[in-house]
């Protein structure tokens, strides 16, 4: 197909990504009628962008027809995720802590899909891990969800907690929390405590103990996960390691709030 120029651009080219704009937007996979409904073009037009996306690799066809985000936007999300400046500026503190507890670190971002591992740091001594940079966590049996669970909207997590309650539903697999009622009462807890954690619930003996960094308006902008073995990371908040944990969190929110009411103010 020749290529429909414009003054300063190529036309085809703002049509395809205004094709990749509505799969991100959406957040969750769509048939190509509803793609085409939502650009208001013609489906067989949708459909010859959608496969120059798919054939690239920034979008990916399911096996029930659906259209949704390939690897390589993810790749391209993950890469912006990764340059931002308060990940980066946050490095010095998280190597100082690694190196302080000597524990696996995972550091991840919210997405419209829920948490994505944006940095893993690995520890002196070996911890398997299943989750790699990349990986989206469950909201329900990682400390990782179980924060942004916490320490977001209800309105920001309540469909994917729904989402992954149906799912364990159709598998027949029991999850704690449950239900909603079972999630506010470890939200609580989670609260109070100011970490969430899990033990074994992904991999056996090994615990995780994930905390929140917050921006200048008290909203979540990563988050920290500790992981070691049971002996080496136990979850207790008189621990050293989880004090220093913690404590790098609280350092981080201070200086990432700081910096952005000095930009503010600028």
């Amino acid at each position: 197909m020749a290529e429909e120029k414009t003054q300063g651009g190529v036309q085809s080219l703002e049509v395809g990504l205004k094709v990749l704009d509505a799969l991100i937007t959406h957040g969750t996979p769509m048939m190509l009628k509803q793609l085409a409904e939502t650009l208001a073009m013609h489906p067989a037009k949708v459909h010859r962008y959608v496969v120059s996306l798919v054939r690239m690799d920034y979008a990916k066809q399911l096996v029930d027809g659906r259209y949704a985000l390939g690897d390589q936007a993810w790749r391209l999300g993950l890469s912006c995720i990764q340059r931002t400046d308060t990940i980066q500026a946050a490095q010095p503190m998280i190597h100082e802590l690694h190196q302080k507890i000597d524990c696996g670190l995972q550091i991840s971002k919210w997405t419209s899909q829920g948490p994505l591992i944006v940095q893993w740091i690995e520890p002196n001594q070996a911890v398997s891990v299943i989750t790699r940079v990349g990986s989206i966590m469950p909201m329900l049996n990682s400390a990782t969800g179980r924060a942004y669970a916490a320490f977001m909207t209800e309105k920001a997590v309540q469909p994917l907690l729904e989402q992954e309650w149906q799912q364990k539903k159709n598998q027949a697999q029991a999850v704690y929390p449950a239900n909603w009622s079972e999630f506010l009462e470890m939200k609580q807890g989670i609260l109070q405590s100011g970490m969430a954690t899990v033990s074994g619930d992904l991999l056996i003996g090994v615990n995780a103990i994930c905390v929140p960094i917050f921006n200048i308006h008290d909203e979540v902008e990563f988050c920290i996960a500790a992981l070691g073995a049971e002996s080496q990371l136990p979850i207790d908040v008189e621990n050293e390691k989880v004090k220093a944990l913690k404590a790098t969190a609280k350092a981080l929110t201070e200086h990432i709030s700081d910096g952005q009411k000095r930009l503010k103010d600028n």
